[in-house]
């Protein structure tokens, strides 16, 4: 239960209940007073929860609605709360061609690990061009492919989870695979040139199926290698896998300069399997020295944020508590409500 301030203010002040039934406003007050009773016989640390914020509506409008502005504000407010725990405003811009991880392609997961894309259907775009100076060799220099990838990490809590599966064997090599042979297919096969046998076959051909998926396992296996942020080690199903074969194949033609990239469909994969058919169609650097690379994360509704902060709770990596303000990376507007997010929010927010 939560208390308006302006309740249990006016409750320090109220006559009593007979007095006010006289006065013609017995039913606001009698509420007001009840409440204020419940709020006087808590503790402390409760009273401190009742009337702490985590949600600033108030950068929504007006001159708070900067995010400098908006920033300085909730963190004067986080300061006079003197909070158990430290707190701060951070500040997420939205994304330009000029962002340092504008490399991205975002992977929207739904709960149960598996692709579903931002709207729910299984769609998934990349948001700008992607301009390549030189497509006669993929990226090869260690240094840069580290630094391609160096500020979109998977979370400590994908790391765990993969640990956690590989000890029960979970989603490692699979020798019901038919196109699993080791390495072999995909050595043979790595300078065969498919942009031509394209013009010969409608439909992907065993041969390529079995050069695509060859090394799949191994990818699954060391999935924090290739992919960001928030996801669970899962098996796509055949079904998906002779999908995203067929994206591969339609889209496997690079080319030169800059170009918008395909909207693929995603609905059903895993985040890793995902992230193969994306690296695999976009195999060339842009012109900026960067890979593309692929950042996964659950959708903002869904349950699986909790999930993790209990995880990483359990575990001993206890994650910050933030209050995060998305804002506008042109206008600097703040474009939702800022809501605190971690530990201490799920606490207040009880």
């Amino acid at each position: 239960m939560k208390f308006p301030t302006l309740a249990i203010a006016v409750a320090l002040f109220v006559a009593p209940v007979v007095d006010a039934q006289k006065q013609g406003f017995a039913g606001t007050i009698a509420k007001d007073h009840n409440d204020f009773k419940k709020f006087e016989s808590m503790s402390e640390a409760d009273r401190m929860m009742e009337v702490t914020k985590i949600a600033w509506p108030e950068c929504m409008t007006g001159a708070l609605n900067d995010a400098q502005a908006c920033e300085k504000h909730i963190n004067e407010e986080l300061a006079a709360m003197n909070l158990s725990s430290p707190v701060e405003a951070l500040v997420i811009y939205t994304r330009t061609p000029e962002s340092p991880t504008s490399n991205a392609w975002v992977i929207p997961l739904g709960d149960d690990g598996l692709c579903e894309g931002k709207y729910g259907d299984g769609r998934i775009w990349y948001d700008f061009e992607w301009c390549v100076d030189d497509t006669s060799s993929p990226l090869k220099d260690s240094y840069l492919i580290k630094k391609s990838k160096k500020l979109l990490p998977a979370s400590k809590w994908s790391i765990w989870k993969m640990e956690e599966n590989a000890k029960s064997n979970f989603c490692s090599y699979d020798s019901s695979n038919p196109y699993n042979n080791g390495g072999y297919y995909r050595r043979r096969l790595a300078e065969e040139d498919w942009t031509e046998r394209k013009l010969q076959f409608r439909d992907p051909p065993d041969d390529f199926k079995r050069w695509l998926l060859s090394d799949i396992d191994q990818w699954r296996l060391e999935a924090d290698k290739h992919v960001g942020g928030d996801f669970e080690t899962r098996c796509s199903g055949y079904g998906e896998i002779d999908k995203m074969v067929k994206q591969v194949w339609e889209n496997f033609s690079p080319d030169e300069g800059c170009q918008r990239l395909p909207e693929l469909n995603c609905f059903g994969l895993s985040a890793i399997d995902t992230c193969k058919m994306i690296k695999e169609i976009v195999r060339y650097p842009n012109d900026k020295k960067q890979n593309i690379e692929c950042f996964a994360q659950y959708q903002p509704s869904s349950p699986k944020h909790q999930q993790i902060i209990e995880d990483l709770i359990s575990i001993g990596q206890t994650p910050k508590t933030k209050v995060v303000i998305i804002a506008n990376a042109t206008t600097k507007k703040v474009l939702s409500e800022p809501i605190m997010k971690g530990p201490l929010a799920q606490v207040m927010a009880k």
